[in-house]
């Protein structure tokens, strides 16, 4: 955990619903994070939005290379140990619904390095669409690419795990 922050403490990217003003930020708002700066990802990643309204970030391996791409626009939180383990929880990485990365970031309002357009980066965890997840078509070609994950499209697709099947990947069970 510690190529992110360290001692208890880690920087993440969220790009959809923990995002302040969605649906999902009030996990971060009930814990002790931190909000650090807007930030996007560093390179140019496929953003798709998935059943539900969900919105997923596709690792490289797992967009095609037709698809198309950018530095996908979100925040960088700082979260303690107890806020990254809920986290994972509400993100469903234990049953692949996403997968936990660590994802190069581009903090908005970097200055430029040497003249060029590459700031100097920063790391963050970040969560991408998981196996499971993949599995059941996330990402195909039936899924929507959007460019960013703005409020338009969460209340116009966005439904909350509680008002999902129970069978639905990332629905809220007894144990969740």
């Amino acid at each position: 955990r510690g190529d992110t922050g360290g001692g208890g403490s880690h920087r993440v990217f969220v790009y959809g619903t923990l995002k302040r003003g969605f649906y999902n930020h009030r996990l971060l708002e009930s814990s002790s994070a931190s909000f650090v700066a807007e930030a996007s990802t560093r390179r140019p990643m496929r953003l798709v939005l998935g059943e539900y309204g969900v919105p997923y970030l596709m690792k490289d391996e797992d967009a095609s290379k037709d698809a198309p791409t950018t530095r996908v626009p979100g925040e960088l939180w700082v979260v303690d140990d107890e806020g990254l383990d809920a986290l994972d929880v509400l993100e469903g990485v234990s049953v692949g619904m996403y997968e936990r990365v660590t994802l190069e970031v581009r903090v908005a309002g970097e200055r430029k390095t040497n003249g060029t357009d590459e700031t100097s980066g920063a790391t963050a965890f970040g969560y991408v669409a998981g196996a499971e997840s993949i599995a059941r078509g996330i990402g195909s070609a039936g899924c929507e690419t959007i460019q960013a994950y703005d409020l338009e499209t969460h209340e116009r697709a966005y439904v909350p795990k509680r008002d999902r099947p129970a069978t639905s990947l990332g629905a809220r069970t007894s144990s969740s």
